[in-house]
């Protein structure tokens, strides 16, 4: 049930991740564990949106200090913010959004989780030659990231049309999906910004010593195809550390406890106590703390809570 803020509730900053699903991400545990250990009155949960504007209604009605936004929203939310950063604007998506005082700014920090992420494993990315699967969001941050950094990099994706406009956008070449099989030996890393199910390339024997980097931190079909070859896998939880690091400082403008952040990812949702609540638009009285997941809801659908949340719990743990 929704309840009054508390006065001491209404000192404590509410954070939150925004996507549809969204009970699958791991940020809370990433952000809550440094909160917790750093003693700050602060708490981050999960908001299943029904849209881009749902979104900013939502943020501006609870009073959300920082949100991070993932698929499908990350485009959605762009016309609705006082301010985007200029990565943002090239990459054309918005994965953290600030509210100082009711002014929304948004920024893009998925591209330092790929950067980072490689270099860290000690990727030198002047002249690394990657290969990018995809073309949404993610695709874009990543080629963004690598092109600014000095990598060769290709696209490619079903819609070859897709791919081509990132290719426009930041002058780097497009392969067509059948065409990889013959070039995938030159190519030192493969970007996959693939959703877990996909692997377009499962006909294409990859060379044991190319680099994955995963966007997906549960392994996807493409990271266990991969796997079978003896590539060297670099998890998506490297990329949503290294991304949260950056969202933090824009949040509080100091670097946080990555070990803290680091320790927070292993720990798991237990699927029999997850504490949902719905929200409604126009509603601003809502009690987040603890709250493992906030579901907007038409207000005529609110009753049917459980309907929704039995959706999440599917996808997050299989039926």
């Amino acid at each position: 049930m929704m309840s009054p803020v508390t006065s001491h509730q209404s000192q404590r900053k509410y954070y939150a991740v925004f996507g549809k699903p969204i009970l699958h991400s791991r940020s809370p545990q990433l952000f809550n564990s440094v909160f917790e250990k750093s003693g700050m009155d602060a708490f981050y949960t999960r908001i299943r949106a029904l849209s881009g504007m749902d979104v900013i209604e939502i943020i501006k009605n609870l009073n959300i200090s920082g949100a991070n936004i993932t698929t499908p929203f990350k485009e959605e939310v762009i016309p609705y913010l006082d301010f985007i950063s200029d990565d943002a604007k090239l990459i054309g998506g918005v994965n953290t959004i600030v509210n100082a005082d009711g002014k929304l700014s948004g920024y893009n920090t998925d591209h330092f989780g790929v950067t980072r992420s490689l270099i860290e494993s000690g990727l030198n990315l002047n002249g690394l030659k990657c290969l990018i699967l995809g073309a949404g969001p993610a695709a874009r941050a990543a080629v963004y990231g690598l092109v600014k950094n000095g990598a060769e990099v290709t696209v490619s994706n079903r819609t070859h049309s897709k791919a081509q406009l990132i290719a426009d956008d930041f002058g780097c070449r497009v392969l067509e999906i059948d065409k990889i099989k013959s070039e995938i030996g030159g190519f030192d890393v493969v970007v996959s910004t693939l959703l877990p199910d996909a692997n377009p390339i499962s006909d294409v024997d990859l060379p044991s010593n190319l680099i994955i980097l995963d966007a997906n931190y549960r392994m996807s079909n493409f990271g266990i195809y991969a796997e079978a070859f003896d590539c060297k896998i670099i998890s998506g939880k490297r990329w949503l550390i290294n991304q949260a690091v950056e969202s933090y400082k824009y949040y509080f403008g100091v670097e946080p406890d990555v070990k803290l952040m680091e320790k927070g990812l292993n720990v798991e949702l237990e699927k029999n106590s997850i504490n949902a609540i719905p929200y409604s638009s126009g509603a601003r009285f809502v009690s987040l703390i603890n709250v493992d997941i906030v579901i907007s809801l038409p207000a005529a659908q609110v009753g049917c809570l459980n309907t929704f949340l039995d959706e999440e719990v599917c996808k997050v743990f299989g039926s």
